[in-house]
């Protein structure tokens, strides 16, 4: 059983966190500053929730259920539709690599998957010994000594499980910065030192556009994916987890959220290992928490605020275009599992009137993953966060969705703002415009 049980998980649910935050902004009375007390109310000062991906469910949420509390919100990547088979999550990394790399990505995938259901006991031995060997690599010791009972005993889902290492990185870095290194090695079989028209050179190119498998074979292909788990070693990329956090947001998605993030055989383009079933999350669940879960996660009760269709006054919603989670926000295009068609829109709606139910208001940043107006690295001399290898809380691929989400939530509030407490804040558009300090 999880850490203190299911006695003190049951409180974890989406109502408790709502009421919660609910209660600190009315009662919020920091401690020596007595006499301001009263003007720090939500009925006196307008309360501003700022929060990504999951914060951002609950703000979208607040607008609907106490907006009388929060007068604005800015939602980024805001997966607001709880479902449980969420097997869209690595179709939207697929759609955002090179073709070239897709198609192999894919082709390898499905051949792991049928060599470990079809395939003879010495080329399932074969197989694994293979992918364990490539994730035991390096650099320094492409090569390594393994034991090929170890590999023999691992079991079907944690050998493909590996394949997908090579995304590890990918829902907060993207393709460029985290996943097109592998693509590099694979597709040119190691041998990226040369220079061709791909990368500024003048001899021909190595990698070839319709991808290794279709090209030359599947073995040419297999090959190429083991070299890149050896040569760029994402297992062995240093990441600080925090193992409360993790436990608690996993009572969260089994108890109401959902999200399994499945692979789907039935997807063209899969690039993720069907033995990652709907069957082996729920299990998961079952084993971590044997006390409390419903038969499967109770995805209406966060759904009941909108879902998809959320669309709360006085909230913008910021996603990126190749965010996973963007396949459950208000700006999916992920129609073939049910989403609605609405657009974004940057045209700010009137105070306390949400936009037209087709449309979003918010901004979708061209070529972004998850958070990324949130997390980019503004300080761009802090050398340990540059690059995936040195992971930290903020990202470095782009300042862009920063400034671009502040310039139109600022403009929003200076929309928003007067209307506050019956027009209390009458001015405020113009002492915004002015830019006087202490009114952003």
């Amino acid at each position: 059983m999880a850490e203190d049980g299911y006695a003190a998980y049951k409180y974890l649910n989406t109502e408790q966190a709502l009421q919660d935050t609910v209660y600190f902004a009315q009662n919020f009375e920091p401690s020596g500053l007595e006499d301001f007390w009263s003007s720090l109310k939500p009925s006196t000062t307008p309360w501003i929730w700022l929060g990504g991906s999951y914060p951002g469910i609950r703000g979208a949420h607040i607008r609907v259920r106490n907006p009388k509390t929060f007068f604005a919100t800015w939602a980024s990547s805001a997966p607001t539709e709880a479902m449980v088979d969420m097997w869209v999550y690595y179709a939207q990394a697929e759609r955002s690599m090179t073709r070239n790399c897709s198609a192999d990505y894919t082709h390898v995938t499905n051949y792991v998957d049928s060599v470990l259901t079809n395939g003879t006991s010495q080329e399932i031995s074969d197989l694994k010994y293979a992918i364990y060997q490539a994730v035991q690599a390096s650099p320094c010791d492409p090569n390594p000594s393994v034991n090929r009972s170890r590999s023999d005993a691992m079991s079907n889902t944690a050998i493909a499980g590996n394949l997908l290492l090579p995304l590890n990185f990918y829902q907060y870095y993207g393709f460029a910065a985290s996943v097109l290194p592998f693509c590099d090695v694979m597709e040119t079989l190691n041998q990226t030192n040369l220079l061709t028209t791909d990368n500024g050179g003048t001899g021909p190119s190595i990698a070839p556009a319709s991808g290794l498998a279709l090209t030359y074979n599947i073995t040419t292909a297999f090959t190429g994916f083991l070299l890149g788990l050896a040569q760029i070693d994402y297992d062995s990329i240093p990441y600080a987890d925090d193992p409360i956090q993790d436990m608690s947001w996993m009572w969260q998605y089994c108890s109401e959220y959902g999200y399994y993030q499945r692979g789907n055989p039935a997807n063209a383009h899969t690039i993720q290992t069907k033995f990652q079933s709907l069957d082996l999350f729920q299990s998961s669940c079952n084993e971590t928490f044997p006390t409390g879960l419903p038969p499967s996660p109770n995805v209406t009760e966060p759904n009941k605020y909108g879902g998809w269709t959320i669309n709360p006054s006085n909230t913008m919603f910021a996603s990126g275009e190749f965010d996973p989670w963007r396949s459950l926000s208000p700006t999916s295009t992920d129609y073939e599992i049910g989403a609605p068609n609405r657009t974004s829109s940057q045209v700010i709606p009137e105070c306390n009137v949400p936009p037209p139910n087709n449309s979003v208001f918010g901004i979708v940043y061209r070529d972004m993953v998850h958070v990324s107006d949130m997390r980019a690295l503004l300080n761009t001399s802090d050398v340990n966060h540059q690059n995936f290898s040195t992971v930290g809380f903020a990202s470095p691929i782009s300042t862009e969705p920063f400034y671009a989400g502040v310039g139109l939530f600022g403009a929003a509030l200076e929309e928003w703002l007067p209307c506050f407490g019956n027009g209390t804040y009458a001015g405020m558009r113009y002492r915004l415009s002015e830019g006087r300090e202490g009114y952003w």
